[in-house]
């Protein structure tokens, strides 16, 4: 039987799941997984808008991916942890490996019926 404190948990989980489930965001952190970056250099790599980039840092933000520092005017981002990196990682080769299968019935497909 599931408790209330597993529900939770598992409410928790899917939030920042759920932050990361967003193709826009996924490309911010892509960016970030080479280092820092301020909201100009994000709009200048991803081609998002800076009202768009500005919403995504905030919802990465508030789900704790990310980490702020501030220098005068500017405020820099990065990734709080590997473990982010890790997971995007981990989906990648999760998405390589379901690709190669595909491609391996592709061509056994090809292969009997030339």
């Amino acid at each position: 039987m599931l408790r209330s404190a597993d529900r939770d948990t598992f409410t928790l989980i899917a939030r920042r799941m759920k932050a990361m489930a967003d193709p826009a965001r996924l490309l911010i952190l892509h960016c970030l997984c080479d280092g820092e970056r301020n909201v100009t250099e994000l709009v200048g790599e991803t081609r998002l808008t800076q009202a768009n980039v500005s919403k995504h840092l905030r919802v990465l933000s508030a789900e704790g991916l990310l980490n702020r520092r501030r220098n005068h005017r500017n405020i820099y981002y990065s990734l709080k942890d590997d473990l982010t990196r890790e997971v995007c990682r981990l989906v990648c080769d999760s998405l390589e490996g379901s690709a190669s299968e595909e491609m391996d019935t592709i061509r056994n497909y090809w292969r009997n019926n030339e």
